[in-house]
């Protein structure tokens, strides 16, 4: 230690400095150079310990990633293993449900119905076709396979399954309804109505309605009558009607556009038929007339006959077509003798006026007699 006043050196257990007698104050050997050198040494020293700090920090870092890689690949494997379980399982069970569903009736049924209401009719038809690997015998699988066919415009795939339906089962009118909208679709109106004669059920015939023409109605009714008469032939709105007179085809006949007119005399068979707007024709109607004429009446004379004794004139009553001949000689009278056009003077004597009326069909009356006496006075 050193003497605060003189910076001599004061001896060990010494109070007094022996070199100036002061009393001794204890000041440290070194100095402020030593203390800033000693502070810059444990400065560096720090500054070391610190670098050394941060790089084994950086070490350490290191060493802990490489340690945490090292810990990774020691439990990858068992990482691997239970992803690889699971993955197994996972995909187990999507087999084993895509298997259950596949093999589903049910289950491709109300696919194919979900595909279908959105008009997806390929993935439908695809689901219709497994559901019916697996139940061939299904009517409703097949009947809504037809549909997703009509669908799709496919309409001779659809008809051979309808046609199947309906020959295999008994009539139903969904099927009749689609074979209908098939039929019309293909514009064969004439395979509606071959169709509509194979069905009894009343309650399906109605779904032909619009597609068939109804029998003619011939007014009046067939038989024997003693006059000429006219047949009209009537039928649905939009539809024509064929006839014939002969009892032939009545669709190789004449179109029927006014009342007919029968002739008398003769067996008339009449046969008629209409065609809707489809051009298909309904079922027939026919009825048999005979037109047989009997001899008209006598003409109705005024007077008929009696005793005159002043001039006298004859009128005859000739019906609306008909004519009268007479003769005054006896004679009977034909068509080539006088006619009766105006009333005629009675002549004196006794005389027999004999007459005879012919009718608009020929057809002869008896000869009626009338005895006239005119004597003048």
């Amino acid at each position: 230690m050193k003497c605060a006043y003189c910076g001599a050196e004061l001896k060990v257990g010494c109070v007094y400095c022996s070199v100036c007698g002061k009393e001794a104050q204890i000041v440290s050997d070194y100095n402020l150079l030593e203390d800033d050198f000693l502070r810059g040494l444990l400065k560096e020293k720090k500054d070391k310990i610190q670098k050394k700090r941060r790089s084994e920090n950086k070490k350490g870092k290191g060493a802990v990633s490489s340690n945490q890689k090292t810990g990774k690949k020691k439990k990858k494997p068992i990482g691997f293993l239970i992803m690889a379980v699971f993955l197994i399982l996972v995909v187990g069970i999507v087999l084993l449900v895509n298997y259950s569903w596949n093999n589903s009736y049910d289950y491709q049924m109300k696919k194919a119905e979900d595909y279908q209401g959105r008009k997806d009719y390929q993935k439908a038809e695809k689901c219709l076709k497994r559901a019916l690997e697996l139940d061939g015998s299904s009517e409703d699988a097949r009947l809504r396979l037809a549909e997703v066919y009509l669908q799709q415009e496919e309409y001779e795939k659809a008809r051979i399954i309808l046609l199947e339906l309906l020959e295999e089962g008994e009539e139903s009118r969904e099927v009749c309804e689609r074979l209908i909208q098939v039929y019309e679709a293909q514009e064969d109106y004439e395979a509606i109505e071959k169709l509509s004669r194979e069905i009894t059920d009343t309650e399906i015939l109605e779904l032909f309605e619009d597609y068939l023409a109804k029998p003619p109605v011939i007014e009046p009714e067939g038989g024997m009558y003693q006059e000429e008469i006219e047949v009209e032939l009537t039928s649905e709105e939009n539809c024509k009607i064929y006839y014939t007179l002969d009892g032939s085809d009545p669709r190789e006949g004449k179109e029927y556009t006014k009342p007919i007119l029968l002739e008398p005399g003769k067996n008339i068979w009449i046969r008629a038929v209409s065609c809707n707007k489809f051009g298909v024709y309904g079922e027939e109607e026919q009825e048999r007339f005979m037109i047989k004429l009997t001899k008209p009446n006598a003409p109705h004379v005024v007077p008929s006959g009696g005793n005159f004794y002043g001039p006298q004139t004859i009128t005859i009553t000739v019906p609306e077509g008909c004519r009268v001949y007479y003769t005054w000689d006896g004679a009977e009278p034909t068509q080539e003798s006088s006619q009766y056009t105006e009333p005629i003077s009675m002549p004196e004597g006794n005389n027999v006026l004999s007459l005879i009326l012919v009718d608009k069909y020929g057809m002869t009356s008896d000869v009626l007699k009338c005895n006239y006496v005119y004597i003048p006075q």
